[in-house]
């Protein structure tokens, strides 16, 4: 799951980026670019009921639609004191040391079932089905490194500009919180993302971002967890210098019930957090 933002699985539609048409009969449709700054604090660590002070994070996004469906990546350079967690407590190889800067990456591709059985699979507000992946990599907290695949779905609803749902099946991938180091876990994980652009006093603002729930994993000895994270932001670009959809300052809040799913080792409260962020997007 995402640490940050993302970040998540966002940013699907040509409506609210800046976009990049291709000539009839090209695989690409559009395309957007971003690099975001973000600044908050309240950050649960992870072990021990440790929370870090502050945040700064950089991340870089991309999304585009193609004729065979859609891709979201993101990288986050995060600098913040970290407690990473490597080796097993079954064999006695756990260790924990302390690092100023860690990196989380997602990429997401989906295929179009549509496009590629030649069927139209839309019905109503579905608009189409995919099937749908994510490679998850960091190596902040427990290392994080997981496989998902299943089935995505994007969705007219009125007023958002994009509305999506991907149910996966995730295959977790050795960390020191599983009960045997050379063993993995499989669990399942729905995420929904999208965003609603609105005006206030012709100023204009956009909510966007993502929620994932993922399920249990008796062998990955995780439990349920809940992350999302929500981004509320004035087009400042557009305000300013009357570039609209280009820069964009605002807030994100990143939550999470039972932080990576992970069961706390040393007897403390499950990790939760809440914590604030100040943010400045620009999209190229």
């Amino acid at each position: 799951m995402k640490l940050k933002h993302l970040p998540h699985c966002l940013a699907l539609s040509a409506g609210l980026l800046t976009t990049y048409q291709a000539n009839a009969g090209d695989l690409l449709f559009w395309q957007d670019n971003s690099l975001s700054y973000l600044y908050g604090e309240s950050f649960n660590e992870g072990q021990f009921d440790e929370e870090q002070k502050t945040q700064t994070t950089f991340t870089f996004e991309h999304a585009s639609s193609w004729a065979w469906g859609d891709m979201f990546g993101f990288y986050d350079y995060v600098l913040a004191d970290n407690t990473q967690s490597r080796g097993s407590f079954s064999n006695g190889t756990f260790r924990q040391h302390r690092e100023e800067n860690f990196y989380y990456l997602e990429l997401s591709p989906r295929v179009s079932l549509s496009w590629l059985t030649g069927q139209d699979l839309s019905a109503g507000p579905l608009k189409d089905v995919y099937a749908a992946f994510t490679y998850e990599k960091g190596n902040g907290g427990p290392g994080t490194e997981n496989y998902l695949y299943g089935i995505g779905t994007s969705w007219n609803a009125p007023g958002f500009a994009y509305l999506n749902a991907n149910l996966y099946r995730v295959k977790v991938n050795n960390q020191v919180f599983f009960a045997d180091q050379d063993s993995n876990g499989n669990t399942y994980q729905l995420t929904v993302n999208g965003a609603y652009p609105f005006a206030i006093g012709g100023q204009d603002f956009v909510v966007d971002g993502y929620i994932d729930w993922r399920a249990p994993s008796k062998d990955a000895n995780t439990q349920t967890s809940v992350g999302s994270s929500i981004q509320v932001k004035w087009d400042a670009g557009k305000a300013l210098f009357g570039k609209e959809r280009q820069l964009y300052v605002g807030t994100e809040v990143n939550m999470w019930h039972n932080k990576y799913g992970v069961k706390p080792i040393d007897g403390s409260d499950d990790f939760h957090q809440t914590a604030v962020q100040a943010l400045v997007k620009y999209h190229f």
